[in-house]
């Protein structure tokens, strides 16, 4: 048994490992850390490489990280 901080995960439904930290800034990195457990962020970060190549978007732009947080929240089924 594990002694890790645990989140009701709204992605997969189960209960799993919470995030150390929120990942991103703001609010939405908030809902992240409160709603989201560790095993479907990783799966997000290897899908975000892949919308990255796809769409040829450049995180450090303003609006392309943007439209990438967006992605983000539809494929984590985010509640904001």
């Amino acid at each position: 048994m594990t002694d890790a901080p645990q989140v009701n995960c709204v992605r997969c439904g189960l209960v799993g490992t919470r995030l150390a930290k929120p990942p991103v800034s703001g609010e939405l990195g908030r809902a992240v850390y409160e709603q989201i457990c560790e095993k479907c962020w990783q799966e997000w970060r290897a899908q975000s490489v892949l919308i990255v190549n796809h769409y040829g978007l450049q995180p450090a732009d303003p609006s392309d990280r943007a439209q990438l947080y967006e992605f983000m929240k539809e494929f984590l089924t985010l509640q904001i």
